[in-house]
């Protein structure tokens, strides 16, 4: 089992975590299981690339964001897909 996860998957967990409506960094930070540092390092380029937003303190997904995370949401669905597909497979071997 993986311990540490991905660029991708923090950035995942992140979004998500504002779309369930947790907007203050605090709440990232234990819903997001991150650090205060990599929060704000992950939330400062989020922002910058437009996909949240920061009103006074409280950060929101944008619309962009929200286009991200649906595509995110759906390569999470298929790699589990394949690796269903594979175990299936390594069974009938």
């Amino acid at each position: 089992m993986r311990s540490k996860r991905d660029q991708l998957e923090i950035i995942s967990d992140i979004m998500t975590v504002l779309e369930e409506g947790i907007s203050s960094k605090s709440g990232l930070m234990k819903y997001a299981n991150l650090s205060n540092n990599l929060v704000e390092k992950y939330v400062e380029l989020l922002v910058s690339r437009g996909l949240v937003e920061n009103e006074g303190g409280q950060y929101k997904l944008s619309e962009k964001g929200e286009r991200l995370l649906k595509k995110l949401k759906k390569i999470r669905e298929l790699n589990l897909q394949i690796a269903e597909l594979i175990n299936s497979i390594s069974e009938e071997l």
